[in-house]
């Protein structure tokens, strides 16, 4: 299994980290619309499938105890990080002190600032399905239910509600926001992990043109549905399918083509650092837009230019997972 996760798994969540960072860069001009089967979802369909899969018994206290390291001490270390960032932005009148503020402030409630909100997320829905996994089927069909039912309307009346009223969203939309998200992460690792039981290691061992056709099958059915106009409350569900669709079939194909190095290399690479480039990514746009605005003298950076700033972020990327794998290794837990 070690070899699996080393090839296609690292593979998709390069793939996954990789486009996240490329449509934060992008500022808005290419419709994620597509993208989004990509994103944040692949992690957490990665996690059930691999724990599906595996024969290891996990428990509360000993995955609590494995990811204070790699998650935990992640999340305040990068706080930290981002936290000197503003200090410093603040210094030379690049940011307000509401924006500090703010960060102190969802640092504090585990929002996390930029995309720290995936790790204490990830951390949260992790430990929901330990606990109700062993439980009774009625029990379990019931959380993924009403977990199903807080990701639709949650999502309907946050696009609806919080997103007119910024300060509203920051301020109280915050902590629910960790409640949703870690709902999100339980509901998505519940799915993987029990397709991934029943079906993951016949598919695995299956041929590569099989795993193939399969696997495109999958991404050509989340294709299909990012066409739908999400709106509303039926919008959100088709969302939440074509999220599991996409993970799937994306995780089939890649496996298919593990031995491609053209994309396994680069692609596993990320995979395998994920953790810095989730993290790390934001504090990298945002001193773009601090440069581009206060420096350059831009009022927004769109168009070619933010191709330009995309590919020095991915080599300064490079360097900071470099860095920190050789010399401080602590941030990560390790």
């Amino acid at each position: 299994m070690a070899k699996e996760r080393s090839a296609s798994i690292d593979m998709v969540k390069g793939l996954a980290i990789m486009t996240l960072f490329f449509l934060h860069f992008e500022n808005g001009n290419i419709s994620d619309n597509f993208c989004f089967i990509v994103r944040s979802p692949v992690f957490y369909i990665v996690v059930g499938w691999l724990w599906g899969m595996s024969s290891n018994e996990r428990t509360i206290k000993g995955h609590w105890e494995k990811r204070k390291k790699g998650l935990v001490v992640p999340y305040l270390w990068f706080s930290l990080i981002f936290l000197i960032i503003d200090l410093i932005f603040l210094a030379f009148h690049c940011i307000s002190i509401q924006i500090l503020l703010r960060d102190i402030y969802k640092t504090v409630i585990l929002r996390g600032i930029g995309t720290l909100w995936f790790l204490p997320s990830l951390l949260l829905g992790e430990l929901l399905f330990l606990w109700s996994k062993n439980k009774s089927w009625i029990l379990k069909s019931s959380l993924y239910l009403v977990s199903f039912a807080i990701m639709c309307y949650y999502g309907y009346w946050h696009n609806n509600i919080f997103y007119e009223t910024p300060q509203l969203k920051d301020i109280l939309n915050a902590p629910f926001r960790v409640f949703l998200d870690s709902v999100t992460t339980y509901f998505y690792v519940g799915i993987a992990y029990y397709f991934s039981r029943s079906y993951g290691k016949e598919l695995f061992h299956k041929s590569k043109q099989i795993l193939f056709i399969v696997g495109s099958i999958c991404c050509i059915i989340a294709l299909f549905f990012s066409i739908y106009p999400l709106v509303g409350i039926n919008g959100e569900m088709i969302f939440i399918l074509k999220n599991i669709f996409a993970g799937i079939g994306i995780l089939l194909l890649f496996r298919s083509i593990e031995k491609f190095k053209p994309l396994s290399v680069p692609f596993s690479y990320f995979g395998k650092n994920s953790l810095i480039v989730m993290s790390m990514h934001w504090a990298l746009c945002e001193i773009v837009l601090v440069v581009d605005k206060n420096i350059l003298g831009y009022d927004e950076y769109s168009g070619i230019r933010a191709l330009v700033y995309f590919v020095i972020a991915v080599f300064a990327m490079i360097g900071i997972i470099e860095l920190i794998n050789r010399k401080f290794r602590f941030i990560i837990g390790k």
